[in-house]
């Protein structure tokens, strides 16, 4: 880490001094290297996550989109003149240095996108560790970038949460996705040097169905926010809010769409035990499983809790696994909403409904940095992407990530 560290200081100097055009053109030729090498990044995608080829593959597409969008910002990082009382001011965003990338295990290479395109962008130098147990993508983006970009400007550095550590602790600025309590744990270690964080972390993420929304497609979007990537997303569905007058056929619709989502297994032993820990507790809850054949190893089926009280563990803590909770249901809108936002974490929610108005009535007020509207689980580039509460500090994606990776002087 210490021999990255020294080589990003000496390279980033130089790369910020590039025009803007020149990095925007490193940019645009690494996502074209990506995109000629697709097969073979979604093959390693496949092999160190067990997830199926339809979701590497929107990974690759996901991460060269993300480069490509961030290229196009790279030339016009401006400040603002102003002119008051024959005193002329101007702002200027620079680059913060050397900045500290960590991500996490669910989309190894889209989560590595996500946060080198702007930070390059920008003119920083970059140390990124992927999580221990997906290395393979980010060394092989790294590897493409060969002859791109200046040497020093972008190491990977696999290896546990001690590597982690020296990369954070050595950086001017630092982006962490991963767990609530880890990120907890960087904001605690940095508070002495006060370094600038931006922190995406975990979610327990709720959507409310009204009376007048389509069931059917409803069902089908919450299914697929709920278990795809075996619910290994912080923005999964995880409990579901739905009218009483349409519960039951909402539950049955939900049945009906869970054995239609392909997805693999669970990263590790640590994870797999852990949400088998939620499934064996006894609650209240009916749960609904999908059998599914077993594998021998980390799969676990699609299951859903109906019925579930608003205070138990199912409702209120992020498992990161394939679980849906379909809570009580509600009587009257604004006791779903008061409901919704109970959580601790504000990280993403969805609306379903026939009628738009209603619809971006309850999203206005739900306490949440993302909220989809009859869907889920879109996400472009342009739309900033952050939490609030447990859920996290700043934005990832959008043009705020650029303002998360850039310091703004005053002149």
């Amino acid at each position: 880490v210490q021999e990255a560290l020294v080589s990003a200081r000496h390279a980033q100097p130089g790369w910020e001094s590039t025009s803007g055009s020149e990095r925007r053109d490193a940019l645009m030729a690494w996502a074209d290297a990506l995109a000629r090498n697709h097969a073979l990044m979604a093959d390693l995608e496949q092999l160190q996550t067990g997830k199926p080829r339809e979701d590497a593959e929107y990974e690759v597409n996901d991460t060269i989109e993300c480069l490509r969008y961030f290229a196009g910002y790279a030339d016009k990082l401006f400040g603002h003149s102003m002119m008051d009382n024959n005193l002329h001011s101007i702002t200027m965003r620079e680059a913060y240095g050397v900045v500290g990338l960590v991500v996490s295990f669910n989309y190894p290479l889209m989560l590595a996108g996500w946060k080198l395109a702007p930070a390059l962008a920008a003119g920083n130098s970059v140390l990124l560790k992927p999580a221990p147990q997906t290395p393979l993508t980010a060394l092989a983006l790294a590897d493409l970038a060969d002859g791109l970009l200046p040497s020093g400007v972008l190491s990977v550095l696999p290896g546990d949460a001690q590597v982690g550590r020296a990369v954070i602790d050595g950086a001017d600025k630092a982006s962490f996705t991963g767990s609530t309590r880890a990120g907890q744990a960087i904001m605690r270690e940095q508070a002495d040097r006060l370094t600038p964080l931006t922190l995406e972390c975990g979610g327990k993420n709720p959507v409310v169905v009204l009376k007048d929304a389509n069931i059917e497609e409803a069902a089908g979007h919450v299914a697929l926010g709920a278990f795809s990537n075996a619910g290994q997303n912080c923005c999964a569905v995880s409990r579901v809010y739905v009218d009483r007058s349409i519960h039951d056929a909402f539950v049955e619709a939900v049945i009906r769409e869970m054995d239609r989502i392909d997805y693999g297994p669970l990263i590790d032993q640590n994870q797999y035990d852990r949400v088998l820990g939620y499934l064996r507790q006894r609650s209240p809850a009916h749960v609904a499983p999908i059998s599914r054949k077993d594998t021998g190893g980390y799969f676990v089926p699609a299951t859903l809790f109906t019925g579930v009280p608003d205070g138990v563990p199912m409702a209120t803590e992020e498992i990161f696994g394939p679980v849906l909770s379909i809570l009580e249901p509600f009587d009257d809108v604004g006791s779903a909403i008061q409901r919704a936002n109970q959580s601790p974490y504000g990280l993403a929610s969805g609306v379903f409904s026939a009628d738009y108005r209603k619809a971006y009535q309850v999203a206005s007020k739900l306490r949440t940095g993302y909220v989809w509207i009859n869907t889920y689980n879109v996400m472009p580039p342009y739309n900033p992407f952050g939490g609030r509460k447990l859920s996290g500090i700043g934005n990832d994606l959008g043009r705020a990530a650029l303002d998360e990776f850039t310091f703004v002087k005053s002149v």
